[in-house]
């Protein structure tokens, strides 16, 4: 279980969730999948606000019972399989590293991906990269909890994600049907 978060409080609060997820990840296998340490204040919002969509264009799921149970590479694995097709990314692709590894997608404007770019070193200081579905990329060397309150408060200084106008500043996605829960079922 990860610690409670100030940053991930100030995101439930920005977009007004105060319930708890129904699911909660096993890091331990994520983790022991990637042999690397996620950032903790990602593993925090996922513990405290469930998988959904903020500002009405980033989606961000959990590792789940998708590809492999616990395993983000699966969860993301068109997205990696990109990076190694078409124009020569910017950035090494996971398990290279420094390499990207994906966390969330997004629809708006355009569509894109949104992924830590990983070393070996502290996981709470890797960047945010951005790419866009024109292949525009950006960094911003913040992790992915403030990332997404400068996002839904429309503080984001991007050209690639934005708020989609008039979107709810956080949608959750646990009850829809499908959706994974600790329950078995």
């Amino acid at each position: 279980m990860a610690p409670r978060s100030a940053a991930v409080d100030v995101l439930a609060d920005v977009v007004g969730w105060s319930g708890l997820p129904k699911w909660q990840p096993d890091w331990t296998v994520t983790e022991r999948l990637l042999g690397l340490t996620l950032p903790d204040d990602y593993k925090a919002l996922l513990h405290t606000v469930p998988t959904g969509s903020y500002a009405g264009t980033v989606l961000i799921n959990a590792p789940t019972r998708t590809g492999q149970e616990g395993d983000l590479l699966a969860l993301h694995r068109e997205v990696m399989l990109s990076l190694k097709d078409g124009r020569k990314p910017p950035y090494a692709a996971f398990p290279r590293l420094p390499g990207l590894i994906p966390w969330a997608t997004f629809g708006h404007p355009m569509g894109g991906e949104l992924f830590w770019l990983a070393d070996d070193g502290d996981p709470n200081k890797w960047p945010v990269i951005v790419r866009g579905a024109d292949g525009d990329w950006e960094e911003y060397d913040v992790g992915a909890v403030a990332f997404l309150i400068a996002l839904v408060r429309g503080k984001l200084p991007s050209e690639i994600v934005m708020p989609k106008p008039g979107a709810p500043a956080y949608r959750t996605y646990q009850d829809l049907p499908g959706s994974p829960n600790n329950t078995g079922r």
